[in-house]
């Protein structure tokens, strides 16, 4: 037994989740700049006594709340892009120990502000909630006397007893200045990353316009030459039986079945230069076939005089899947009269509830090669998640289409 290979189909688009790594980016390069901050920052170990001589550790102290705060805040700034409220509850949770102690990690509030500028690459709405909490506690730091930790020790809001109102504008002028730039980037971002889909769309439109132009070529250029010389053909038989009056009755039965198949040839032409030309107007579209034709077009095979037994029947198949068996069995029979002209034929058609399927074999003559009638039959079936097995088998060329009838 030969088996005919014929060449893999594309496989199938899958829908895998794509990882946008790249968005994470940001937030990482922000995380690691804002633990940095707070891994030279010395960490206090007694916060009650914080106002009056706190005693520090080294920047690789181990007091434990620090290190929790630390973890808190470097949490909230890689999520904080993705999940903005979040990423602000999880930098400014470290803020509740400030009644009961006498200072913070300035490092805190750095990633309160780096949150907002995460969340304004995306847009200013997803960066209000985090600018208006990093402002809030600079407001409150201008108006108390609680001491900041830096690198360089704990640091007040100035040097004054009252409010520290030049402190606070300098503070928000670097926040809205930090939140502003990084809008104003993100929103750049968005405008390459349209026109680059803009320019896609044109050139995908400007291919479609060029693809449109060379099927309207391939129209006209079939029209001229194929469609002349079928109408040659139909015409001639035709006029036969009138060129030739002394021809028989069988004779002329046989012209008129010519010049019939050559006017229904004649037919499916102009539907496929319908399409081709893209043609909108819906009069000049015909029917399509569909698997109720198949008997006739079996009983058109056996009047030309191909041996052709059929047995079987389908019902009620969908449009699609019927164009599809129907185009299918018209190449089957083509084939079998290309290469097995005279020999018989047999064609089973078979339906259950979820397929519509049937079997071709004559006799063959060689393997069975995939040329393009095979391979286009091959495309429109497995289009609708059909199959299609096309061997020669004990001197025998044996064809087997199946499509389901149900949407997958």
């Amino acid at each position: 037994m030969t088996t005919a290979t014929l060449p893999a189909a594309p496989p199938a688009a899958s829908r895998a989740v794509t990882v946008r790594w790249r968005e994470w980016v940001p937030s990482v390069a922000a995380a690691t700049v804002v633990g940095a901050f707070l891994l030279i920052t010395p960490r206090v170990t007694d916060y009650q006594t914080l106002s009056g001589g706190a005693m520090w550790s080294t920047p690789g102290g181990t007091d434990g709340f620090t290190v929790v705060a630390g973890l808190c805040v470097l949490a909230g700034v890689v999520v904080g892009r993705q999940w903005p409220l979040w990423g602000t509850a999880l930098t400014f949770l470290p803020f509740v120990q400030v009644p009961w102690g006498d200072g913070f990690v300035w490092g805190w509030w750095l990633g309160i502000l780096a949150v907002a500028v995460l969340a304004a690459l995306d847009g200013l709405a997803r960066a209000v909630v985090p600018t208006l909490t990093a402002l809030l506690v600079v407001v409150w730091y201008c108006g108390s006397d609680v001491p900041a930790l830096l690198p360089i020790g704990p640091v007040t809001s100035g040097s004054g007893t009252g409010y520290q109102w030049d402190a606070l504008v300098i503070y928000a002028f670097w926040v809205v200045t930090a939140v502003g730039i990084a809008a104003a980037s993100g929103s750049a971002r968005r405008s390459r990353l349209r026109a680059a889909g803009a320019r896609a769309t044109e050139q995908h439109a400007l291919a479609v316009e060029s693809l449109a132009g060379e099927r309207a070529r391939l129209a006209r250029d079939l029209h001229d030459v194929v469609a002349h010389h079928v109408s040659l053909v139909a015409v001639r038989a035709e006029s036969a039986p009138f060129v030739h009056p002394a021809l028989d009755e069988q004779a002329r039965t046989i012209f008129a079945a010519i010049a019939a198949d050559a006017r229904e040839a004649l037919g499916e032409l102009r539907q496929v230069l319908v399409v081709l030309e893209r043609t909108t107007d819906a009069s000049e579209r015909a029917p399509q076939p569909t698997a109720c034709d198949v008997d006739d077009l079996v009983a058109r095979a056996v009047a030309a005089g191909q041996p052709v037994a059929l047995s079987g029947t389908w019902q009620d198949v969908p449009p699609a899947a019927g164009y599809v068996l129907f185009r299918a069995v018209q190449e089957g029979l083509t084939n079998a009269r290309r290469h097995a002209p005279g020999a018989a034929t047999a064609l089973v058609l078979e339906q259950t509830a979820t397929a519509a399927t049937f079997r071709m074999s004559n006799v063959a003559h060689g393997d069975a090669e995939p040329a393009r009638g095979l391979i286009g039959m091959r495309e429109r079936v497995e289009a609708l998640g059909g199959s299609m097995s096309a061997v020669v088998a004990d001197g025998r060329f044996e064809l087997a289409v199946s499509l389901p009838l149900v949407e997958a």
